[in-house]
């Protein structure tokens, strides 16, 4: 119990010292930091997402449309309500997590056993300055990038294969997307990404400057914490949305009902 207590405040400290010192990303070692995280995280991942992508639009559509024998304007809403707010943020999450942090946790163990994080306090650098700040804000944003970018294959591709595999009309459901769409779902989805990203980058700098030991067997073992942390947590923070929007909406729906 006093180990999660420890690792709760210590990721929460993690947390604040980012948002407080994003100003040191105007430093030129800390903004070439940022970019080289952008780059890994998300440009260098956008491949392995366009496959998934259109095969989750296109399952989604098949199976709306053929099993539940419904119309093409609910396959799209299913389309959306699933994609736009739920499976395309954890997508991109848990694809952040499987790439970015583990090798953001197995880096910073490295650097901490090596003595580099040492050395560098040494010199009067803060290492949550020069390594944290940038990784969080750069999971946090390149996050938030996967998280569109797998919207935009999951749809677009998911209703171009459904038009060809099961001959559902191309311009209907195009039609029905434009009608149902609405910017409300892009913020929220976009929202619950930023705060995916940061949070895996989180626990990912905590484990790695925490590695547990000073042997080169406590860095695989701080990045199966960081991977196994980041998933519950990503998980934990989707039933929170989960509940606080829809919770809201149908507390709304029966209040208006009154």
């Amino acid at each position: 119990m006093l180990a999660v207590y420890r690792e709760l405040e210590g990721s929460a400290y993690l947390l604040m010292h980012a948002i407080r010192r994003l100003g040191v990303l105007r430093l030129p070692p800390v903004a070439e930091e940022l970019v080289r995280q952008i780059y890994f995280t998300g440009a260098s991942a956008t491949g392995g997402i366009v496959l998934r992508g259109a095969f989750i639009g296109t399952l989604i559509i098949a199976y709306v449309i053929e099993v539940l024998n419904a119309d093409a304007a609910l396959a799209v809403k299913m389309l959306l309500w699933v994609v736009l707010r739920e499976v395309g943020p954890l997508i991109a999450a848990v694809l952040v997590i499987q790439r970015s942090g583990t090798a953001v946790a197995t880096e910073l163990a490295l650097r901490e056993i090596s003595g580099e994080i040492a050395s560098l306090r040494r010199m009067r650098i803060d290492p949550y300055d020069y390594l944290v700040v940038p990784r969080v804000v750069g999971m946090a944003v390149s996050n938030a990038a996967l998280t569109l970018y797998v919207q935009l294959i999951a749809v677009g591709g998911g209703m171009v294969l459904a038009s060809l595999i099961i001959n559902v009309p191309l311009d209907e459901m195009l039609t029905n997307f434009f009608l149902l769409a609405s910017p409300l779902d892009l913020v929220y989805s976009l929202i619950k990404s930023v705060l995916f990203g940061a949070a895996i980058a989180v626990v990912a700098c905590y484990h790695g400057l925490n590695p547990g030991g000073r042997s080169i067997n406590a860095v695989p073992q701080a990045a199966i914490r960081a991977v196994t942390e980041g998933l519950l947590l990503v998980m934990l923070l989707n039933v929170i949305f989960a509940y606080l929007v829809y919770g809201v909406a149908f507390f709304g729906l029966v209040t208006a009902e009154q």
